[in-house]
């Protein structure tokens, strides 16, 4: 799996105003997470676990968990500060446009929305499961939980949420490790083993 990074260079975005369009205070520390509205997803989970936080949270993506989903925001009374954007065209700009990502899902292979998150340079608060772990270090980019354990969450969100300055450093180191990541890099990486199963081929020919 490769992610072209330069497209995270080129696109600019005002914070602002971006924030504005969102209903979203210019201040304010805003969560975000990308992903069909389902069980596996886990959104349901860190909408409850910010319940008590001073924080706003965004999902993009749309699934037949959606009318559940609002309940809950109805229920906690947070509609304000949680917002199911539905299916956007503009992820990358609204990756610029927020504090933290977060990734509740119970399973994934290796996700391509945690890279897109990494190098837009944002610190996350992650599920400890496999593929996840290739990208989040716990303690260095992110924080790796239990995706059922709200409490283990809260405290993570709320962690991040305290320090702008974890947030810069985590953010930097997932820039770092994202590059490995990399068209370019990973193109070569995939040749290199073609070229070494085609010479086993031929050597047991």
């Amino acid at each position: 799996v490769g992610l072209d990074l330069t497209k995270f260079s080129q696109v600019s975005v005002d914070r602002v105003a971006k924030r504005k369009e969102l209903g979203i205070p210019e201040n304010a520390i805003v969560l975000f997470s990308v992903g069909e509205l389902n069980k596996n997803k886990n959104h349901e989970t860190v909408i409850r676990s910010i319940a008590d936080l001073d924080v706003y949270y965004l999902i993009a993506g749309s699934g037949s968990l959606q009318p559940h989903l609002q309940n809950v925001i109805d229920e906690l009374k947070m509609k304000d500060r949680v917002k199911l954007l539905g299916f956007r065209n503009d992820i990358l700009e609204l990756l610029k446009s927020v504090d933290i990502f977060v990734f509740p899902s119970f399973r994934e292979g290796l996700p391509v929305s945690v890279m897109e998150a990494m190098a837009s340079g944002l610190p996350c608060v992650a599920s400890d499961i496999r593929g996840v772990r290739d990208l989040i270090i716990d303690g260095k980019n992110g924080f790796l939980c239990e995706p059922s354990d709200k409490n283990v969450i809260t405290n993570a969100i709320s962690i991040l949420a305290e320090s702008e300055q974890l947030r810069v450093k985590f953010g930097l180191y997932s820039k770092e490790k994202v590059s490995a990541y990399g068209y370019d890099l990973v193109e070569r990486k995939m040749m290199q083993i073609y070229k070494k199963l085609e010479s086993k081929n031929h050597a047991s020919v």
